[in-house]
């Protein structure tokens, strides 16, 4: 019987202390990454403004040949989204769709995730003149649910974006500066 209360004690010990120190964790989930493309904003502009158009410097995309996506409605309009479903653990699966747009400085878009985990989220694309050229901001934000917040103690939304980021933005200016 004693052993039986060592091990409760040990079991609620080793949920309940994550369980509480979950409720004092951001839940936000946000990175933003920016580069200078030396090229005017309408120039750019032409790369970033449809879901077509970025899926040809997505880092996700680049990652799994074998993906396979859908487009509906009317490209670089509200309302327009691409679904995607891959079996590689860091593209999943869900669907992107445009929320706003001001041409040329600005597209917004709903991120709604299934696969690995369900999630949503909001992605960024503003431009804004830089000297000669353009400044390109990718920006995510999310929310993680409780208790999974736990993930922001462990890593960092720069840790896990960054490099991706990165890598689209490279991708995004060696297509305009070509």
């Amino acid at each position: 019987m004693k052993a039986l209360k060592i091990i409760l004690i040990i079991l609620v010990i080793l949920i309940g202390i994550p369980l509480v120190t979950a409720l004092f964790v951001d839940k936000d989930f946000s990175h933003e990454e920016s580069l200078v493309i030396n090229a005017p904003v309408t120039q750019v502009w032409n790369e970033t403004n449809t879901l077509k158009k970025m899926d040809a410097w997505s880092p996700w995309t680049k990652k799994d040949p074998e993906l396979e996506q859908t487009f509906e409605g009317a490209p670089g309009t509200v309302g327009a989204k691409n679904c995607w479903d891959s079996q590689h653990p860091e593209v999943g699966a869900g669907c992107q769709t445009i929320t706003k747009v001001g041409a040329p400085y600005l597209l917004e878009t709903r991120l709604d995730f299934s696969r690995p985990q369900e999630s949503t989220g909001m992605a960024i694309i503003k431009l804004e003149e830089s000297g000669s050229g353009t400044k390109v901001t990718w920006r995510m934000e999310s929310e993680f649910d409780y208790p999974m917040n736990l993930i922001n103690l462990f890593m960092t939304a720069e840790e896990a974006m960054g490099p991706s980021f990165q890598e689209g933005l490279g991708m995004l200016k060696d297509i305009v500066e070509k």
